[in-house]
């Protein structure tokens, strides 16, 4: 079993980086196979080219240049779990991520023209770890929810997984987390990353 994880955030001094360090040690916990892509480590570029626009535009399969949008579908291929780990900007992932999912979803890849023509394997499990400023329940109530887990599951993500879940760590901003609200979200990172190896 191999898990990918696709992180994205600026900081290494945020909530965030602190659930992904603790996720990375319930898996090593369980002897799990990991890599990972760390957008802004790696200083993944979210723009999209013209030649790039071209090919999804036109459906058409040129080969695709780009070295690391290659090795990202590798790795996405070489996977039996993904796990996103990111936070809401503006109610949606931050920019890296937005163009990660543009540029590695291609023609070809993640759809095609043709159905059931496409490259990317169906992937056993998709996780979603999503931090956010805003309290879940607020969220839920004025229907963000529902319009994340559809963009996120329906759209982007679709039939490409067997299964897709949803976790969020929500009041996190720095108003509103404490010490106890955070010891309790990097200790539920560490269960998840336990429990995503004993449940695929």
């Amino acid at each position: 079993m191999k898990v990918h994880i696709i992180y994205t955030h600026p900081s290494k001094k945020s909530l965030t980086h602190k659930i992904k360090e603790s996720y990375i040690k319930g898996l090593e916990q369980s002897n799990i196979k990991y890599t990972i892509s760390d957008l802004y480590e790696d200083n993944f570029n979210p723009d999209m080219t013209e030649e790039e626009y071209l090919r999804e535009s036109n459906y058409t399969l040129e080969p695709i240049k780009d070295k690391t949008i290659l090795k990202e579908q590798e790795q996405i291929n070489n996977a039996d779990i993904l796990t996103f780990i990111f936070p809401l900007f503006w109610m949606d992932a931050p920019a890296k991520l937005v163009g990660w999912f543009t540029r590695v979803f291609t023609h070809g890849f993640r759809y095609h023209i043709e159905e059931n023509k496409e490259t990317m394997k169906t992937i056993n499990k998709v996780n979603f770890l999503i931090i956010t400023g805003s309290n879940y329940e607020d969220l839920k109530a004025d229907g963000k929810i529902d319009a994340l887990e559809t963009i996120f599951k329906t759209d982007r993500i679709n039939n490409k997984a067997k299964k897709t879940e949803f976790t969020y760590f929500s009041s996190a901003s720095h108003d509103k987390l404490d010490k106890t609200r955070e010891n309790k979200y990097i200790k539920q990172a560490y269960e998840l990353g336990i429990k995503t190896s004993i449940k695929n």
